[in-house]
C-alpha cells in the first residue's frame, strides 16, 4: 500500500499541454487527429520583458465560466494535463507507458496501464483564492492508487489531498525545484468512509483562507490550519495515479468548482 506521503521527494513532472479533452493522450488504437503541442521553452525570452502583473487574479479570454459543474459530456480547452514519471523521478517529455485521459459518454476517463503514471488535468483559465472542489469517481479496479485534488496551484506550489484505494489519506505541499518536484506531508490519516475497491466515491476540498479542509462521501474527514506556506492563490486541478500494480482505470462523473 503506497500514499505519497511515504517518500519524502517523489515524481518528477513533466507538463504535457493538450489541446482538448478530445485529443488527450491516446496510445491506444489510431491516433486522433490533434493540434501542434506548444511546449513551453526553457531559454531565455527575446521579447521585451512585460509590465508586471496586478494582484488581482487575471481574467480569461475564453467563455470558461469561473464556478461550474464540468460534466465531461463535450469537448474543452480549459483543462491541461500533465504527467508525472515516479518510477525514475525524472521530467519527461512526453508519457509514461500506455495510457489514455479521454471523454466517454459523460465520463472522463483515466485508463492507467502502466505502473509510475501520475496524470493531472489543472482547470486553466481562472485562478482562485478561496475555493471549494468536488468530485464524483468510480475507481475500476482493486488496486492500490491515488485520486487526488489540487488548489492553489502557482509557481509557488500548490496543495495536494491524495485519498488512496486502500482508506487512507494525505495533504501535502508541493513545488518544482529544479528539474524535481518536491512534496511535504503535511497531514495523513485514514476514513472508514472512503470506499475501498471497485466503488464510488465522492471528494471535496475547501481551500479557505489558512484553512485546508477534506471531505469524503459528505462527511468532513479532516480539517488543518497552514502557519507555513501560506499560497494566497491558484489553479484546482485533479489527478490519477498508479504504483506498482496497474493498470488502474477511474471514471470522473464531474467536478464541481464553487465558492466555499
Amino acid at each position: 500500500m503506497q500514499i505519497k506521503a511515504m517518500k519524502p521527494v517523489i515524481f518528477l513532472l513533466a507538463i504535457l499541454t493538450l489541446a482538448s479533452l478530445a485529443c488527450s493522450v491516446d496510445l491506444f488504437g489510431t491516433p486522433t487527429p490533434a493540434p501542434a503541442l506548444e511546449v513551453p521553452s526553457t531559454e531565455a525570452s527575446a521579447q521585451p520583458e512585460q509590465p508586471a502583473a496586478t494582484t488581482e487574479p487575471q481574467q480569461p479570454t475564453t467563455n470558461a465560466q469561473q464556478f461550474y459543474t464540468e460534466e465531461f459530456d463535450s469537448e474543452s480547452e480549459s483543462w491541461q494535463y500533465l504527467v508525472v514519471n515516479g518510477s525514475n523521478k525524472k521530467i519527461v517529455n512526453g508519457i509514461v507507458g500506455l495510457m489514455s485521459v479521454r471523454p466517454i459518454g459523460g465520463l472522463l476517463i483515466f485508463d492507467l496501464q502502466g505502473p509510475s503514471a501520475w496524470v493531472y488535468a489543472t482547470y486553466e483559465p481562472y485562478t482562485y483564492t478561496d475555493v471549494r472542489l468536488d468530485i464524483r469517481t468510480n475507481n475500476r479496479g482493486s488496486n492500490n492508487n491515488n485520486i487526488s485534488l489540487i488548489c492553489r496551484k502557482s509557481d509557488a506550489g500548490w496543495f495536494e489531498f491524495d485519498i488512496a484505494n486502500n482508506g487512507l489519506y494525505e495533504i501535502l505541499f508541493g513545488k518544482i525545484v529544479g528539474d524535481s518536484v518536491e512534496y511535504t506531508p503535511i497531514a495523513d490519516g485514514g476514513s472508514s468512509r472512503i470506499k475501498t475497491g471497485m466503488a464510488e466515491n465522492e471528494y471535496g476540498i475547501t481551500c479557505l483562507g489558512n484553512t485546508l479542509t477534506l471531505y469524503i462521501n459528505g462527511e468532513e474527514a479532516r480539517r488543518l490550519e497552514d502557519k507555513k506556506y501560506l499560497l494566497p492563490e491558484g489553479k484546482v486541478g485533479l489527478a490519477v495515479s498508479s504504483f506498482r500494480d496497474a493498470p488502474v482505470t477511474v471514471d470522473f462523473f464531474w467536478a464541481k468548482i464553487s465558492q466555499p
